[in-house]
């Protein structure tokens, strides 16, 4: 019995195969839609800050570095554990979209990856890139703010130091320099990118064309059980009560031998 009815659905399939060329159509309109979307964002903030400018360090109350000691070692500024938890909640309360679920170990993995400093002709230029624009102009902002506020705490700090120490070799303290120390150059620049296609989109694709696959093979199923005609010799015999005295073979596929036949013949 199950051996007559796996013969008939294999019959409806070869049949109806051309509704599969349906189950390609959602991960073509998956695909069609991602192309034209804009789903990658390049996003930097400059700052005017001159070489010699000092920075504060965050894991001392008077030691300053350099610029360039940043930028080599980007880790020290962006995943500094102070500022982090500051941004940490700013950005719940500014992105209340971004899941509130998100670890440290998520965010810091974002930041990681996204977020890059780099330096020349007096600037400080924090990028971000990435696929959440929202978060992108927060962090490069966050970011920038707080490199103008460790110029200022560097160069009081560098102050006071020269301050304390002509004072102890019995000199004249040096004029302070005056503000700004650095400051912000323009404002937030955003490009957007697209693309044909992206390796983050196979899993969605492999999806759409599963399930639709999986739809149609359905469908044909449904097909073949509403399907009221004859399916076998035994069936006519026992609905009309009638002995079956002989069978006619599929006209359709004896059509198309025969005329493959002539086609070879002539």
């Amino acid at each position: 019995m199950f051996s007559f009815f796996l013969k008939r659905y294999l019959y409806k399939l070869s049949s109806q195969r051309r509704l599969f060329i349906c189950a390609l159509i959602p991960a073509l309109l998956y695909l069609t839609a991602a192309a034209g979307q804009m789903d990658r964002f390049k996003i930097h903030q400059d700052i005017n800050i001159a070489p010699d400018t000092p920075l504060a360090l965050s894991n001392s109350p008077s030691d300053v570095t350099t610029i360039n000691w940043y930028v080599t070692h980007q880790d020290e500024l962006l995943l500094d554990s102070y500022m982090f938890q500051i941004l940490h909640r700013e950005l719940q309360k500014e992105l209340p979209s971004l899941p509130a679920i998100m670890t440290d170990a998520q965010l810091m993995k974002v930041i990681k990856n996204a977020m890059s400093l780099s330096y020349g002709k007096n600037t400080l230029r924090i990028s971000y890139s990435g696929d959440n624009q929202g978060m992108g102009e927060f962090l490069s902002a966050f970011y920038a703010k707080k490199i103008v506020k460790k110029a200022e705490d560097g160069v009081r700090r560098q102050e006071i130091m020269q301050a304390r120490l002509a004072e102890q070799e019995g000199k004249i303290a040096p004029i302070p320099k005056s503000p700004p120390y650095s400051e912000l150059k323009g404002g937030l620049a955003v490009e957007s990118e697209k693309a044909l296609w992206r390796s983050e989109r196979l899993p969605i694709t492999v999806f759409l064309l599963a399930a639709s696959l999986a739809a149609v093979l359905v469908w044909i199923g449904i097909l073949e059980i509403l399907d009221t005609s004859f399916k076998s010799e035994r069936q006519i015999a026992r609905i009309l009560r009638l002995p079956v005295l002989g069978t006619v073979p599929n006209v359709f596929k004896l059509s198309t031998v025969i005329a493959s036949e002539r086609k070879k013949n002539t």
